[in-house]
């Protein structure tokens, strides 16, 4: 086969869906793009594939004889897959877009649905703009974190951050970075921040955690200020340190000792974060702004004081969930729900960041609706210092981009 410049050749696809017909149309559009392809006749075969191989995409009909799909969609879940779903079905619209909101929820990413009969020109576009199968995560136990361990880690600067880009939609130019920490453990490999912050939550260890994060990003920070005097750096605050009145000192003087201006630095905190007590989290960030810290809420819209928390608090910044990023081309609701919030953002004069960006098309829509700054895979995925500092020595970043 002759391989052009959107071959993926190295990409796996599995079609489940109990008509013939369908299974030899889906695996035809796949083959024109170099995508090696099985088919599933029923749920119990589907379920030995997922079991036996690794795929990129998992194309599902609904339907399924006496079953249907909805049940595999549990089985990728708990099986913690990392494929893309794509629904292709006879079902109306609502129902594939229910279908396709409930994959969400189970934690399966969905690259969109489409209907019957199948217009294969429509598949192949879909498949060609696939995101890239995210990697699997290595298989130990969380419960094999030690207090002793990660504190030592903690001291020992085995825990390393990682700098991601956000970049205006339009110019691709660069304009700010978030810190992404991991934890190079000897013991454990490279442990993802959802398994080490918890534990440090648990152990009493964030703001030890928090503290040299802070320090370490700066300092690496500093230079690439001086090169792009507008840019920001975005470090996560967890929920427990706003219960510490002394946090405003303490960032403070991690901005002097760096020779780093607040207004350089921007703190992400998610709307729950100041549910517990919200007087104590209130005076925090309230004095944070006072001494020229910018605020941005992270998540927005994925719980239910997202507008409350806006009222009361003095945010900069509103960070749209990916949930909702993601979904741009495939769930109908969801440009309305960001149209909604772009226009919210305007209106109170707030920065407005899409993350979760994976595809052109995405960002290209997000543009259309009105978002200016994005961040995800697209652009970047989250990078050494080393490896900013070298893309930064081009001339231009859209270059380095590309």
């Amino acid at each position: 086969m002759t391989q052009g410049p959107d071959d993926k050749s190295s990409a796996r696809l599995l079609v489940v869906d109990d008509e013939a017909v369908q299974r030899m149309l889906v695996a035809g559009a796949a083959a024109t793009l170099g995508i090696a392809v099985d088919g599933a006749a029923s749920l119990a075969e589907a379920e030995e594939y997922v079991r036996v191989f690794a795929y990129d995409a998992v194309v599902i009909d609904l339907g399924l004889g006496e079953h249907d799909g909805i049940e595999l969609l549990r089985s990728l879940s708990a099986a913690g897959s990392n494929s893309v779903v794509v629904f292709v079905s006879g079902f109306d619209e609502r129902v594939r877009q229910a279908a396709a909101r409930l994959a969400t929820a189970l934690g399966l990413r969905v690259a969109g649905t489409l209907g019957k009969p199948l217009m294969v020109d429509h598949l192949v576009a879909l498949l060609r703009s696939l995101p890239d199968r995210a990697r699997a995560r290595p298989a130990w136990d969380a419960a094999a974190i030690d207090p002793a361990m990660l504190a030592a880690a903690i001291e020992n600067d085995e825990i390393i951050c990682k700098f991601q880009p956000k970049v205006t939609l339009r110019e691709r130019r660069l304009v700010g970075v978030e810190v992404l920490t991991r934890w190079r453990s000897p013991a454990l490999g490279l442990v993802p921040p959802d398994r080490f912050i918890p534990a440090a939550e648990e152990a009493g260890l964030i703001d030890r955690l928090t503290d040299r994060v802070l320090a370490h990003s700066l300092v690496q920070f500093r230079p690439w200020r001086r090169q792009l005097p507008e840019l920001t750096l975005a470090v996560n605050i967890s929920p427990l340190s706003l219960t510490d009145l002394a946090l405003p000192e303490r960032i403070c003087a991690a901005l002097a000792d760096s020779d780093v201006p607040p207004a350089a630095l921007v703190l992400e905190v998610t709307e729950g974060a100041v549910a517990t007590d919200y007087v104590t989290a209130a005076d925090i960030l309230t004095r944070l702004r006072i001494r020229g810290v910018k605020l941005s809420i992270d998540d927005f819209g994925t719980g239910h004081s997202s507008l409350l928390a806006l009222l009361r608090l003095p945010f900069n910044e509103l960070k749209i969930d990916q949930r909702f990023v993601r979904g741009c081309l495939s769930d109908p609701e969801a440009p309305k729900i960001v149209r909604a919030v772009v226009s919210l953002a305007r209106e109170l004069g707030m920065q407005l960041v899409a993350e979760g960006i994976e595809t052109e098309q995405v960002a290209q829509m997000l543009e259309r609706l009105g978002c200016t700054v994005g961040q995800g895979y697209l652009f970047a995925p989250p990078l050494s210092a080393a490896s900013l500092s070298e893309r930064l020595c081009k001339t231009a970043w859209a270059d380095a981009m590309r």
